[in-house]
């Protein structure tokens, strides 16, 4: 991908409209119909896959999207699965500090 994309967390969709994001989280649910799941991530955010590419219930994701402008569900562009082991909380400390010492990470 070319467009640089920042980390947030569901605190943060409606400030990241039309954004590209970078989001670490648990897949809480998947409906295979819809292609729709909630990732949790500091809240629930509403995911919303391609056809064909499904999220495991609760397995960790990195997911790189596009925050929509009505509804702050996320169109999902990528999807990483990350380890087990993931600590959430910590992903959730270096979601804070990429918004408050931007410079560090950009």
């Amino acid at each position: 991908m070319d467009a640089a994309s920042i980390r947030i967390d569901s605190t943060l969709l409606e400030q990241h409209q039309g954004r590209l994001v970078r989001i670490m989280g648990k897949c809480q649910s998947y409906d295979p119909s819809s292609n729709n799941s909630i990732l949790i991530s500091n809240g629930p955010i509403t995911l919303i896959s391609n056809p064909g590419e499904e999220l495991v219930v609760n397995k960790n994701y990195e997911i790189i999207g596009k925050v929509g402008t009505s509804d702050l569900s996320v169109r999902v562009l990528s999807a990483i699965e990350l380890s087990d082991n993931l600590n959430l909380d910590t992903a959730q400390k270096l979601v804070s500090y990429v918004h408050k010492v931007p410079e560090l990470f950009y």
